[in-house]
């Protein structure tokens, strides 16, 4: 692999992952959950629901505990990396109130004993029980002010209601006073409308992942979350960044027509909105020509990635002549630490 930190071919210098995942196993958790909760009655079903009803699994890659991950990071030159669920990204299928809140606590203070405090390279993302956006927002402020979360999880499907909602306010508020940053996160085949994305091939995994972000985008822009809530930073993950312009310009072409306004175009510009760049889109250019360089952000998505398709993508895009050094550095690092509020 390319040597980025060797002082002579130096190209960036530094290589922050802005979202890898952690496996969070049921068992690991059990013993955050007692004596509330019985263990005999915990292991009777699994403690996250699915994300739509397709298995999944991840098998050992370099290992999926804090050792596994400091190989990964260690191999390709990776600095940091920010954590974020596997199972839990179907958290937002929780009905049960009181068990979201009860959830969420128990897998944010696993992920601070077992990764967060273990080292400065592990920086976490919290989850949120978004069914109680009050509770959230408590669970948000506990997490960013005593366990050094540097943000929260917005997953992408499964609530009523879509996050321009006002209901969500409370959670948004108190992201904005903490100065934290929010992610809308997932890849759900389910609760976004058109039941045919379930199909068993490329169908399903093509539109899972934009299918939620637009969704959500397109409920902020014309609901105003980010006029309303002008500092809050929010991510857009893991669905790549050229969707990004066709629906500002579509959703401009309608607030046009209704109030004048370029309503996508004047939030995403006037405030921190970002976007998950796949290092090998063909779009990139025009989409950092669009949102601005410095509202894309790097994700090896490790281990639910190959490392091979991983390190291949780094060498590409490192080699990549449509985009320039600048523009390469605040993908990989800048653009990370600025989000994440990194020293």
């Amino acid at each position: 692999m390319t040597q980025v930190l060797d002082a002579k071919t130096r190209v960036v210098t530094e290589i922050i992952d802005g979202d890898g995942h952690v496996s969070e196993l049921d068992e690991q958790l059990y013993k955050y959950l007692t004596p509330k909760y019985d263990a005999t009655t915990l292991r009777t079903y699994y403690l996250f629901p699915t994300l739509d009803g397709w298995r999944r699994g991840i098998g050992d890659r370099m290992g999926l505990d804090a050792e596994g991950w400091f190989r990964f990071l260690d191999k390709f030159q990776i600095s940091k990396t920010v954590l974020y669920p596997t199972t839990a990204l179907g958290f937002g299928f929780v009905k049960d109130k009181n068990w979201a809140v009860d959830l969420a606590r128990a897998y944010n203070d696993w992920l601070f004993d077992n990764f967060v405090k273990v080292s400065p390279r592990f920086q976490g993302v919290a989850l949120l029980p978004v069914q109680d956006p009050e509770a959230a927002a408590e669970e948000l402020q506990r997490a960013v002010k005593d366990l050094g979360m540097v943000g929260g999880l917005l997953p992408g499907a499964g609530l009523p209601l879509p996050y321009g909602n006002s209901s969500f306010d409370p959670l948004y508020e108190r992201a904005q006073q903490l100065d934290t940053m929010l992610a809308v996160h997932g890849a759900p085949r389910q609760g976004l409308g058109p039941d045919y994305i379930n199909a068993d091939h490329g169908l399903g995994f093509v539109l899972a992942h934009p299918l939620s972000q637009i969704i959500h985008f397109t409920s902020m822009i014309f609901d105003r979350t980010f006029e309303r809530f002008p500092n809050m930073k929010v991510a857009f993950l893991e669905a790549g960044c050229s969707w990004a312009p066709y629906f500002m310009e579509r959703i401009d072409r309608r607030s046009l027509d209704r109030d004048g306004r370029r309503l996508a175009a004047e939030q995403v510009r006037d405030h921190p909105v970002y976007f998950h760049a796949e290092l090998d889109e063909d779009a990139l250019p025009y989409a950092a020509s669009v949102v601005g360089d410095d509202r894309l952000l790097y994700a090896s998505d490790y281990p639910h990635d190959e490392p091979h398709e991983i390190e291949e993508r780094l060498e590409e895009f490192l080699t990549r002549d449509d985009l320039t050094q600048s523009t390469k550095q605040k993908i990989l690092c800048d653009n990370i630490k600025t989000i994440y509020k990194m020293d």
